[in-house]
């Protein structure tokens, strides 16, 4: 009896055993793994834009900062390693508008451009807004977006919108500031 009791134990302990190999040796149930974010930054802000402001008439002039202006507006920003950068300030400092957008290299970048473009924030309303209008939307109408290695500011009526596209353009989701 007990030389069957044994065999009976010894041959359940081999049946699990033959059963927990069987399950380890097949093809790994893994996730796939996730498209990394893509966003031409350019594309992304001429379809913003136009969608934004579809007549033309009504849209605000916009440059690009570049060289010493965008030191001036956005002081460390170009030491930063970006793989796309475009930042766009009214034409008219009256007109309660602006949009950065970078893509970083290095993900460890993030958090600095994240507080480049919250001092940014802060000196416009603080001093560097001359218009009541202005210094209203800096301080009301304007959002960091940060999604991998993206990180946008929007500012000015509509921004809500902006903010939108952005968090569309691309598969993962964004954490606002």
């Amino acid at each position: 009896m007990l030389k069957k009791l044994t065999s009976l134990i010894l041959a359940g302990t081999m049946a699990l055993s033959l059963a927990a190999c069987g399950s380890q040796g097949g093809t790994p149930s893994a996730e796939p793994t996730p498209e990394p974010l893509s966003i031409n930054l350019t594309e992304f802000y001429d379809e913003m834009f136009n969608t934004i402001f579809p007549d033309p008439n009504n849209a605000p002039s916009m440059m690009a900062l570049e060289g010493d202006m965008l030191d001036q507006s956005y002081p460390g920003l170009s030491d930063i390693e970006t793989t796309q950068c475009l930042i766009y300030t009214p034409m008219i400092t009256a007109v309660a508008y602006e949009i950065a957008l970078v893509e970083v290299a290095n993900s460890d970048d993030v958090a600095a451009v994240q507080e480049i473009f919250q001092t940014r924030i802060d000196t416009q309303v603080e001093s560097g807004a001359f218009y009541p209008g202005t210094v209203e939307a800096w301080q009301n109408q304007s959002e960091i977006v940060t999604r991998d290695n993206y990180v946008a500011l929007f500012v000015g009526e509509g921004y809500e919108q902006m903010v939108e596209l952005f968090n569309a353009a691309g598969g993962s989701t964004a954490e606002a500031d």
